[in-house]
């Protein structure tokens, strides 16, 4: 019970579950807008190009919502990239504070050198 306590009053802890928290909702999130994308970016695909030739070419609606999709799917596949390094620097911050309050409550409890006078000194 103390062991949950302290893990729970450690600032290295609730901040690695909070970022741990942000990024799996990030990746959930961006999941699945990308498949919703995706299938946005082949359903405008056929859409037709532009003259090479025009100097300056006008975009019909079909070329400007193909060229949204893609902006859309590339910013969503950043949000998952994102998430995932997010959940990954939260289940580190979560590792070492749970491995901060192992070793204080183990020193605590004398079972590690650095507790006390070590034998070195008398």
């Amino acid at each position: 019970m103390t062991t949950a306590h302290a893990l729970t009053r450690s600032a290295l802890v609730m901040a690695g579950l909070l970022l741990f928290a942000v990024g799996v909702g990030d990746v959930i999130a961006g999941w699945a807008k990308i498949g919703q994308y995706r299938e946005l970016v082949r359903a405008t695909a056929a859409v037709e190009r532009p003259d090479p030739a025009a100097l300056f070419p006008t975009a019909n609606e079909g070329q400007e919502r193909h060229a949204v999709a893609v902006d859309k799917l590339a910013f969503y596949q950043l949000v998952v990239t994102t998430g995932q390094l997010l959940a990954a620097l939260g289940f580190t911050l979560m590792a070492a504070g749970a491995l901060r309050v192992r070793i204080r409550a183990l020193r605590a409890a004398g079972s590690l050198p650095g507790a006390g006078d070590s034998p070195a000194r008398n």
